[in-house]
């Protein structure tokens, strides 16, 4: 499954972040002129306000990473649970969704899956694998040298496992290039529909021999 790794927040103390601390007080003093100096006794010193900035920063980094890695962790449980079609189904969607690879972003895609939204055998999107920022990194499949007829190429996607595995992507190139030229736009959905589900098959085959 698709994973952005969480990055890294570092605290810097830098002399603009000094300065505008300064600024700040400085408006607080001239705020009240009268209680001037005990407002200065009151203010920290730029070390102190810089290493407590530093650790808010490094707790709330941690408070962060903790509720991402709860967020993962929900969504695997919620995907372990689905019968085995679905959960490989919403597998390989997700390694194909032009969204970042964040635990929100699964989650929402789990949720809309749970409400009927989304079609595990015709998502809203090409079935193609993306990067952890939701890039499209090529056609996971390269065209193949075989040629079948378009009539042959929907035979195997009606029947897939009686076919080798050559023909199943010679036959989801050529279902694809043929809805795409289909001037009949039934036949040219019912083209993807089948493509689309033999996609799905072949990434299952794959995965099954990796």
């Amino acid at each position: 499954m698709r994973f952005k790794k969480t990055p890294t927040f570092e605290f810097t103390d830098t002399p603009r972040k000094r300065a505008a601390l300064r600024r700040k007080q400085r408006r607080e003093r001239d705020a009240l002129p009268l209680f001037a100096e005990q407002i200065a006794a009151a203010q920290p010193s730029e070390d102190e306000e810089m290493s407590r900035r530093s650790d808010l920063s490094h707790a709330q980094e941690i408070r962060w990473r903790s509720d991402r890695a709860a967020k993962w962790r929900k969504a695997r449980r919620m995907i372990d649970s689905l019968p085995a079609e679905d959960s490989l189904a919403i597998r390989r969607i997700w390694d194909c969704a032009p969204y970042p690879a964040d635990p929100s972003r699964l989650l929402s895609v789990l949720h809309s899956y749970s409400l009927g939204k989304i079609d595990l055998r015709r998502p809203p999107f090409p079935l193609s694998k993306t990067d952890a920022g939701g890039a499209r990194i090529a056609n996971l499949f390269a065209t193949p040298d075989l040629f079948v007829t378009v009539l042959k190429a929907r035979d195997i996607a009606e029947d897939p496992d009686s076919y080798p595995l050559a023909e199943r992507h010679a036959a989801y190139h050529h279902l694809q290039a043929a809805a795409s030229k289909n001037k009949d736009r039934k036949r040219a959905m019912a083209d993807r529909v089948l493509a689309s589900d033999l996609f799905l098959r072949l990434g299952e085959l794959e995965d099954s021999h990796a």
